[in-house]
């Protein structure tokens, strides 16, 4: 059997740090703790537009967010408004959370 984010290709993993709003955070102000956490996962932060794309296309098999104790507001959020192929609901638990001071790691897994 695989294991979800394991064998997947190379969109099969999100890295983003947000605020509390689901704004995104510039990951070069993350402490290194929380940079590395984020680095190697995935090659570049795509766009709200590319992670709606991700999510519709079912290609989405891991997200790593930094979750940021700030409120940030504005219209840079995690994605656009989408739909999947099957109309129903992309279900992903969190499988591990790691604290770096005030910042709160998690990585979600469908």
């Amino acid at each position: 059997m695989n294991r979800p984010g394991k064998t997947a290709g190379k969109d099969s993993v999100i890295a983003l740090a947000l605020t509390w709003d689901g704004a995104r955070w510039p990951i070069r102000t993350l402490p290194p703790k929380a940079r590395a956490f984020l680095s190697g996962r995935s090659g570049k932060i795509p766009s709200a537009r590319k992670v709606a794309e991700l999510f519709a296309d079912d290609r989405v098999r891991e997200i790593r967010v930094c979750w940021v104790p700030r409120l940030k507001g504005g219209n840079e959020v995690l994605s656009e408004p989408f739909q999947t192929a099957t109309g129903t609901r992309l279900a992903f638990r969190s499988t591990k959370t790691v604290r770096f001071g005030d910042i709160l790691g998690v990585i979600y897994r469908r």
